[in-house]
């Protein structure tokens, strides 16, 4: 059996079935019919899709870029400099 849609044709078919009615038949089905029949649909799918792309080390790129060979700022530097930016922003 072949789902034709915009006018075309299978010469090797017994049957052949527009693709809106197969769309009028599913609408009249239930909802948990149509949700499984597009999770049947997408599983055929899943073997097509193109490979996943290879994954690139993000975070190890990340760390490297906040790589420093000095300490991190104590806790009073850093209220410090918070103090010295409001003071040079509000006066």
């Amino acid at each position: 059996m072949l789902i034709e849609r915009d006018g075309g044709t299978d010469m090797n078919t017994r049957k052949t079935i527009s693709y809106e009615t197969v769309l009028n038949t599913v609408r009249q089905w239930p909802l948990d019919r149509r949700f499984a029949l597009v999770q049947d649909v997408l599983s055929t799918l899943a073997p097509e899709v193109l490979p996943s792309r290879p994954r690139h080390k993000t975070l190890e790129k990340a760390l490297g870029l906040l790589a420093t060979s000095q300490p991190a700022p104590s806790d009073a530097e850093i209220k410090q400099w918070l103090d010295e930016h409001r003071m040079e922003k509000y006066g």
